[in-house]
């Protein structure tokens, strides 16, 4: 796929890129300042050392051979000099040149630099500039050791070169980098667009390629392919309860309107009226129920919860919900047997929570026949805890077991018992919301509901 340059030059890649190379460039300038001024001082000073000890050497054979042994180590110093172009000049009291190849001059002691006066064969020649070294004799002769400091102006022009060479270089490659980045993060963002318009479009199993390389991008489109499992999640259930109260509630309604019309047609008393009448509001209460608990059902899929989440003794919950059921249980002629370890803690809402062992207990006492045995437990595990409710009724078959926490759906056996197939959803939720798992298991006989973290 191919980009216009101007719309790659906008990324913000490109942008970023170019940033950083702009703060290379001027860290290395930054660089180049303290090399080059640390690189000359060193080289002044090197050379500066090397010319005081040549004046001072020849100072000494001064001191022990005169002027005239002098002008003879000056003279073999200079036909046999070994370390590159050095200078010298030895001038008399009377400013007489005795030896040297450098012109007369004042004497000054110490560092100088200077350009020689030329001669007459050098008049059209360009000077070196020196860096010498003055001494003043005993005797009041004059010694200059001088070198070419035009190599301390070649080293200066070399770091200078180096430098520019690699800072154009690296601005050369951070543009050319940034152009390639900039590429490849659009072809992602476009990746990420194409894939959004998909799902704008009604695809909603469109996701976004995921790379593998773990990147920023990466998690972030992995971040967007959960939040569009979520969504489709959502949708899927949407639908499903649509369709399912579209089905489900079909009947309730038919019943409440068929009941009206005969209440309308056959009752001709008062009294048949108020009884077409209790058995129309007590329809429309279980409706009213069923909206209830898909409107309580929602409301927790949605999270809206957590506002109210605390650290709260479990153990006691399932205790307290134990010793709520014992008078039902007791009617029922169940038997509920309580198993409960202490100081089990949990981050949650109270309320929901019991509601959520509350609908177990109750889907048991409900779909088992009297003398059957219940049985509310919970225990501590490696990873965190175990609540279960039991009971050896006739339990789930295993291919429906996942079934019955979806909306409204039912056994063909409990079709002809009071319910709305809302209990195991609402239960279902709930355990969601806490990030707890919930799974259905044989119990040998029996069914058993077991809520782990």
């Amino acid at each position: 796929m191919s980009f216009a340059p101007t719309r790659i030059l906008r990324s913000a890649s490109f942008r970023l890129t170019l940033i950083y190379a702009v703060l290379f460039v001027f860290s290395a300038g930054a660089l180049f300042a303290t090399v080059y001024w640390t690189a000359t001082a060193a080289m002044q000073n090197d050379m500066a050392a090397v010319l005081r000890t040549e004046a001072l050497q020849l100072a000494q054979v001064h001191r022990s051979s005169g002027l005239a042994g002098l002008a003879e180590q000056i003279t073999r110093r200079m036909n046999f000099r070994t370390r590159g172009p050095i200078f010298y000049l030895l001038q008399a009291p009377n400013r007489r040149v005795v030896v040297g190849n450098l012109p007369g001059m004042p004497p000054v002691d110490g560092v100088v630099d200077f350009v020689p006066e030329p001669n007459a064969a050098e008049v059209e020649s360009e000077q070196p500039k020196l860096t010498g070294f003055g001494l003043t004799l005993s005797d009041g002769s004059f010694l200059l050791v001088a070198q070419d400091a035009n190599r301390l102006s070649d080293m200066q022009r070399a770091i200078v070169r180096a430098f520019s060479w690699a800072g154009g270089l690296t601005l050369f490659l951070a543009i050319a980098g940034g152009v390639l980045i900039g590429g490849q993060f659009l072809r992602r963002i476009d990746t990420i667009t194409r894939t959004s318009r998909a799902i704008m479009e009604g695809d909603l199993a469109a996701r976004v390629p995921v790379r593998g390389t773990n990147d920023e991008i990466d998690q972030l489109v992995t971040s967007l392919n959960a939040m569009l499992d979520r969504i489709q999640t959502l949708m899927t259930g949407l639908r499903q309860v649509s369709n399912d109260i579209a089905h489900d509630l079909r009947t309730p309604l038919g019943r409440l309107r068929q009941r009206l019309e005969d209440a309308r047609e056959r009752a001709t008393t008062t009294g048949e009226y108020a009884t077409a009448t209790d058995d129309a509001i007590a329809e429309a209460d279980s409706l009213l129920e069923i909206f209830s608990a898909l409107l309580r059902i929602a409301q927790i899929e949605a999270g809206a919860q957590k506002s109210a989440f605390a650290e709260l003794d479990f153990s006691a919950v399932m205790r307290s919900v134990g010793e709520a059921y014992a008078p039902a249980v007791e009617d029922s002629q169940h038997r509920l047997d309580i198993a409960v370890e202490d100081g089990v803690m949990l981050t949650g809402d109270r309320q929901l929570l019991a509601q959520m062992i509350s609908n177990l207990v109750e889907n048991a006492l409900h779909h088992t026949p009297p003398g059957s045995a219940v049985r509310l437990s919970l225990r501590r595990t490696a990873k965190g805890f175990e609540a279960e409710v039991a009971d050896n009724g006739p339990g789930v078959p295993e291919a429906e077991r996942d079934k019955v926490l979806d909306r409204f759906y039912r056994l063909d056996r409990s079709r002809s018992t009071a319910g709305s197939g809302l209990g195991l959803a609402l239960v279902k939720a709930i355990a969601t919301l806490h990030g707890l798992s919930l799974r259905l298991e044989d119990g040998k006989p029996g069914l058993r509901v077991v809520i782990a973290r």
